[in-house]
C-alpha cells in the first residue's frame, strides 16, 4: 500500500493579525500535485485540518474547494480525515456521508455507538480494498475514552487494541495495517511548540497497542520518526509560528505487505511566506542590523526580529530596526522579540501524564512550575504561596462541611 501523509494543516490560522489563506492555498495545490504525481492508494490527514473548531468561512470554501480538487482529480485515491484537537468533530462529521459517498473522503470525528450502546468499532476502520487497513482514530480526550474491557488495560490501550485485533480479524490476506492518531508520544521532539502556553500530555506509545505496521501520527509540527518505531509525525506544512523554524513536508509512504517496514520518503513543502528570524538568536543591535542588511533583496515573508537588550528596548533602537525593515519591502515585520541578558532561556513547562495527574499531583506544584516557566525561570513569590495555600486550606474545610 502507498499513501501521503500530513496533518495540521490549521486552515484559518492568525499570524500576528496576517490572514495565511494564500500560504495554505498555495500549499494544498502543490498537495494536489503530488497525489497526482504519486497515486497513492490512500491520502492521511491527521488531525488539525482547522485551526479553531468554528473555523472561518474562507477557510472552510478553500477546505472544500481543494478536497473536492484533490478527489475529483485522483477518483482511485481514498482519502482519510481525522479530527484534532483544534477541529470542531460533531461540525466536521455532519456532511459526513455526503463526502463519503460523492468523493470517497472519510471523515472520522469522534466515538459513535451501535444501538446496542457498544463502541463502533467499524467506524475507525476504513478497507482500502486489496491495498490495505487505515485505522483512523481522531484526538479523543483522556475521559471520553471508553471504559476498558480488559482487566489491566488502561482505557486507551484498551480502545486501541480492541481496534487492532478487529483488524487482524478482518485481514485475511496479509495486507499493511496502518493506525492514524493525534496525541504526543513521549520522548517526541516538540521544537517549536511554545510549552509555556500549551500544556501536552504525553501518551507511552506502548498503550497505542500492537499489530500496526505504521502509526500515522499528528499533533506535534516537527517531522520526525521516532526511535526504533514504525511512527512518524509528518509535521504541519507550514510554521505556525516563528519558533518552527525549519523545513516543513509530508511524507510519501510504501508497505510492501503486514509485517514489513515502512519506507518513508519525505516531499518539502515550498512556502510562498517563510518566515525570518533576523538573527536566528537573538543578538545586540549590531548583530541584528547585519542579520537585516544579509537578507537577500526582494525576499518575501514574515519576519520576527530577535534582540537582547540588558533592560528596555531604547526607543532610538526600535525605531532603526524598522527604518531597516522598510528597505525589504516583502518582509512584513510581525514583532521585535526582546530577550533580556542574563536571563535564562524560558524554563519548559512541565508536563503531566493522565495518571501522573489522577494521583493529585501537588497544586501548589504546578503553579510554582507555570510561574517560572512564564517569568524566565524566577521563583514563585512566597507572598503568593502563602495566598495559594490559604485558598486550597479553604477550598478543603468546604468540601469536608
Amino acid at each position: 500500500m502507498k499513501f501521503i501523509h500530513t496533518s495540521d494543516w490549521h486552515l484559518g490560522h492568525i499570524l500576528y493579525n496576517l490572514d495565511r489563506n494564500k500560504e495554505h492555498e498555495a500549499f494544498l495545490h502543490q498537495l494536489c500535485e503530488l497525489v497526482s504525481k504519486e497515486k497513492p492508494d490512500a491520502l492521511l490527514v491527521s488531525g488539525d485540518v482547522f485551526d479553531s473548531a468554528q473555523p472561518t468561512i474562507p477557510a472552510q470554501r478553500l477546505y472544500n474547494r481543494m478536497m473536492v480538487e484533490i478527489a475529483r482529480s485522483n477518483p482511485d485515491t481514498t482519502i482519510v480525515v481525522t479530527a484534532g484537537n483544534h477541529d470542531g468533530a460533531s461540525r466536521q462529521e455532519l456532511f459526513s456521508e455526503l463526502w463519503d459517498e460523492a468523493f470517497n473522503v472519510k471523515f472520522i470525528g469522534k466515538i459513535g455507538h451501535n444501538e446496542d450502546g457498544s463502541v463502533d468499532l467499524d467506524k475507525f476502520i476504513v478497507e482500502i480494498p486489496g491495498k490495505g487497513f487505515v485505522i483512523a482514530v481522531p484526538y479523543i480526550y483522556g475521559e471520553n475514552y471508553p471504559e476498558s474491557t480488559r482487566e489491566g488495560f488502561a482505557p486507551i490501550q484498551d480502545f486501541h487494541q480492541r481496534l487492532l485485533d478487529r483488524v487482524a480479524e478482518l485481514n485475511v490476506d496479509g495486507l499493511p495495517v496502518v493506525m492514524m492518531d493525534h496525541l504526543a508520544v513521549a520522548s517526541c521532539d516538540i521544537t517549536g511548540h511554545d510549552s509555556t502556553k500549551v500544556r501536552l500530555v504525553f501518551e507511552d506509545i506502548d498503550v497505542l497497542g500492537s499489530g500496526y505496521d505504521y502509526l500515522a501520527l499528528g499533533h506535534i509540527h516537527k517531522p520526525q520518526t521516532l526511535e526504533a518505531t514504525a511512527a512518524r509525525y509528518c509535521g504541519s506544512p507550514i510554521p505556525v509560528s516563528f519558533d518552527e523554524d525549519y523545513e516543513h513536508s509530508v511524507s510519501v509512504v510504501t508497505i510492501e505487505k503486514h509485517g514489513d517496514a515502512p519506507e518513508i520518503r519525505t516531499e518539502p513543502v515550498a512556502n510562498v511566506m517563510p518566515i525570518w528570524n533576523l538573527p536566528k538568536k537573538a543578538g545586540d543591535i549590531e548583530e541584528v542590523k547585519a542579520a537585516i542588511a544579509a537578507v537577500p533583496a526582494g525576499a518575501v515573508g514574515y519576519a520576527r526580529v530577535n534582540i537582547k537588550v540588558k533592560d528596555i528596548l531604547p526607543m532610538e533602537q526600535k525605531i532603526e530596526i524598522e527604518s531597516l525593515m522598510k528597505e525589504h519591502e516583502g518582509l512584513k515585520l510581525c514583532t521585535v522579540n526582546v530577550v533580556h541578558e542574563g536571563s535564562s532561556s524560558p524554563k519548559a513547562l512541565k508536563t503531566y501524564t493522565p495518571d501522573e495527574l489522577k494521583q493529585h499531583v501537588d497544586p501548589i506544584q504546578i503553579a510554582k512550575d507555570y510561574y517560572e516557566a512564564s517569568h524566565d525561570g524566577e521563583s514563585l513569590p512566597e507572598e503568593l504561596v502563602d495566598i495559594l495555600k490559604g485558598i486550597i486550606s479553604e477550598v478543603e474545610n468546604n468540601q469536608e462541611d
